[in-house]
Formats: C-alpha cells, structure tokens, sequence
C-alpha cells in the first residue's frame, strides 16, 4: 500500500484531508468529478480520479461502487491494483471552495502506484479528465473482451479492489 511518507502537516500545518478521503470537485462547467486521496507526499495530496462526470455531487455509494483510473498488475493468481495518482498542492486543495468532503474509506493494503503527475489548478484536472476517459473506457472494453490486456494499460477498475470499509460520511 501506499504508506505516508510525511506527516499530515505541511511547513507546521494540519493539512485538511486524509488516505483514503473522498472528494467531490466541481468543475467550471457545473459538473463534478470525483476522487479519491491515496497519498500524500511531502505538500502534494496524490488524488485518483475515478469514472463520475455529473451535474450532482457524488455520493460515498458512488465512491464504493465506482471505478478508478488505475490497472491490474501480476497474474490472476497475484493481483494487485495500480492507481493513477494526480498530485495537486495541499495548500491549493485547502483551500478551495469547490472541493468538498464526501466521506472516508479505508483502503485495503493491495494497491500500488501506476504513476503520477502534477496539475496546478483544478481547471488542468478536469481538461485530463476529459481527455484521459474515452481512452479508458475503451481499453478497460477490451479488456473485458481480453482478459489479457487486463495487464496492459490504462483503465478504469472497480474502486472495491481497492477499499475496505466505509469510516464515515457526509450526509449533506
């Protein structure tokens, strides 16, 4: 799993969010995107996308029963799950109004890191989003088709891979 490998503070701050939160961000265009926290690394929360474009919030079911941009590695028999990291400042994530806390999963000790990458703004994360899922729901298709290429790429894999329990929600 992926472990903290710094405290829950940036230059003596508590940051706001913890391993395994869930977030909804609203998008300049009235929809939400939602993802998970799955790290945190030095001021960078390392968030990870998962298949939600909607004009309503998402839910913490959402959460449970959705899929993240990640993929399998190993075999059938030795699977673990890779998780596409997006790494955005702490401070930027803070303290932005659109971002708000769904709920709490525990995630499970299985999942690794497919890679990341460094967005400023909010805005640059939904242009990757946009772009970045027919991709995925493409590949994750054939994969489906291909049990094979379940190992190859980028796709979208059901987010219960990777949790373990619900801790707690918001009910707004």
């Amino acid at each position: 799993m992926i472990g903290h490998t710094s405290p829950d503070k940036v230059r003596g701050r508590l940051v706001k969010y913890k391993l395994g939160d869930c977030l909804s961000i609203f998008t300049s265009n009235g929809n939400y995107i939602a993802a998970i926290m799955t790290g945190k690394f030095n001021k960078y929360y390392n968030l990870t996308l998962l298949e939600f474009y909607k004009e309503e919030k998402p839910t913490l079911r959402d959460f449970e029963n959705g899929k993240f941009f990640g993929t399998r590695f190993g075999s059938w028999e030795d699977l673990k799950f890779a998780v596409d990291q997006k790494m955005v400042e702490c401070k930027y994530l803070d303290g932005n109004s659109d971002i708000e806390f769904v709920g709490n999963l525990i995630l499970n000790e299985n999942f690794i890191s497919a890679g990341y990458s460094y967005f400023d703004i909010i805005g640059e994360l939904h242009e990757y989003y946009l772009e970045e899922l027919p991709t995925r729901i493409l590949k994750s298709k054939n994969a489906e088709k291909f049990p094979a290429l379940g190992f190859v790429g980028r796709h979208l894999v059901e987010t219960k891979t990777i949790i373990g329990k619900t801790t707690s929600a918001n009910t707004n």
